[in-house]
């Protein structure tokens, strides 16, 4: 079942238009998104045309055309800034996150005029600390490097956790390491930088046992189902 999700906390606000598109459906032609490479860049829109010309994986939007992030597994982010009428679009994966994307996003939105208090934010699908296993050694090399100060945010579990909503089985362990919670690392890092717990949304949604059969990277390396992009997007109205 394609997984299309519209965020409550954004969708509260009458100024703006999102959604989190089910796999392989493509985004409003207009859209305009990066080169992603799991990079800390963060850019406005009118640096990022023509559209896939820069490397970099947050996107701000300060005209009317939607900016859009791609994903698989990783985090994808819809920021709104009530202020400015500024979006913004992330793509935060574990490197991108941990090489501090979404703070770099937020610090140039504060640049434009944001504040902590005018923001809301919204992280989506992603894959879920249901289903997404760390090896220790894997962890261990986040901790020795760490260049943010972000490895006390992230969350981590020997035990998994069990989904009572998933529609297909969870992901097994192969690694006998961890269990790492995404979305609540990029909540603790908006946190952080000041943006009030009740503004920061997350979905709930896991890609791999969750959301349409294509729609996880991982449960492809684990079942070769094959994958497609899914996108994000938001526009100011």
């Amino acid at each position: 079942m394609p997984c299309f999700y519209r965020s409550p906390l954004l969708s509260s606000l009458d100024w703006l238009d999102h959604a989190f598109l089910p796999a392989g459906e493509a985004p409003p032609a207009e859209s305009i998104y990066n080169q992603q490479r799991h990079t800390p860049n963060a850019v406005l829109d009118s640096e990022a045309l023509p559209v896939k010309s820069r490397e970099a994986d947050g996107l701000i939007g300060t005209g009317t055309r939607p900016v859009a992030v791609y994903t698989a597994d990783c985090l994808p982010v819809l920021i709104a800034d009530s202020r400015h009428h500024l979006v913004a679009a992330v793509h935060a994966g574990l490197h991108g996150a941990l090489g501090g994307v979404l703070i770099n996003t937020l610090h140039r939105l504060y640049a434009l005029g944001a504040t902590p208090e005018s923001l809301n934010i919204a992280i989506g699908p992603s894959i879920g600390p249901c289903c997404y296993e760390l090896s220790e050694e894997k962890i261990a090399s986040i901790r020795q490097e760490n260049p943010n100060n972000l490895a006390p945010l992230m969350a981590l579990s020997k035990q998994q956790h069990d989904n009572p909503h998933a529609v297909r089985p969870q992901a097994t362990s192969t690694t006998q390491g961890v269990w790492f919670d995404l979305p609540l690392l990029a909540k603790r890092m908006a946190g952080r930088e000041g943006v009030p717990e009740a503004q920061i949304e997350l979905s709930a949604v896991c890609t791999y046992c969750m959301a349409e059969e294509q729609a996880s990277y991982r449960r492809n390396s684990h079942f070769n189902h094959g994958y497609l992009q899914r996108f994000s997007w938001i526009k100011r109205r």
